[in-house]
């Protein structure tokens, strides 16, 4: 298994944890759509376009993909982000190394606890690589990551369940511990990881080739080894 993080607020929920993160936190969907409507249209080639009420992600081989409901009123859950984009084309292009060869990473079969999933991309292209995936969120974006769940369904190879999940609250229902804990677009302290986790920046050559962005970075954390005294 490949520890990487605990949760937040309990040292009793650990697991694997690969993280999506932008330089800087993108605007609220209020902000955002202001712009939208302000800025002229990108051409169709651009790999990250301003966000619509659907947002579809299609797989790395050009065959049909995910399709995620998207809610203009709400909070930053309701939207897809960027970091997202990133990190779900990054998990399907790791799962693709892993299958020709001992790179990547093993995604089939394993657990995956995705934290403030949102509309649940990440979660989703985890699931659909044959994962087997818990994402959650706050309360009141449950009703969206259903949705895109059943929409989603008949790409799923694994399994995946929608759950409330406030940080720093009861963990019990996530137990044992997942092999990967999935996070994009989530605020963290580099300084007090690297006290007890190791973080490997994974580099931008990478990441997928058509999603990717030299502000949007992707870290592999894994647990540090206890070094006992002889």
């Amino acid at each position: 298994m490949i520890i990487i993080i605990s949760s937040r607020g309990s040292a009793s929920l650990g697991g694997g944890l690969v993280v999506s993160v932008r330089g800087e936190r993108p605007p609220p969907p209020a902000a955002a759509a202001a712009a939208a409507a302000l800025a002229p249209p990108p051409p169709p080639s651009a790999a990250m376009a301003s966000p619509g009420l659907e947002r579809a992600l299609a797989r790395r081989d050009g065959s049909s993909g995910l399709r995620l409901g998207q809610r203009w009123a709400g909070g930053t859950g309701c939207v897809v982000w960027d970091a997202a984009l990133v990190l779900a084309r990054f998990l399907e292009k790791a799962a693709e190394e892993e299958a020709a060869g001992p790179a990547g990473l093993p995604l089939r079969r394993k657990a995956a606890l995705e934290l403030g999933a949102g509309t649940g991309l990440v979660g989703l292209m985890a699931a659909s690589l044959g994962a087997n995936v818990t994402v959650t969120d706050l309360d009141e974006v449950q009703d969206l990551l259903k949705m895109n769940i059943e929409n989603n369904r008949h790409l799923i190879t694994g399994s995946i369940q929608a759950k409330v999940l406030k940080w720093g609250e009861e963990v019990s229902d996530f137990l044992p511990a997942p092999d990967y804990i999935l996070m994009a677009d989530c605020i963290y302290y580099e300084e007090l990881l690297q006290r007890d986790f190791d973080l490997e920046k994974v580099p931008l050559e990478k990441h997928d080739e058509e999603y990717r962005s030299e502000d949007i970075h992707i870290f592999i954390i894994r647990k540090k080894k206890a070094i006992f005294p002889s």
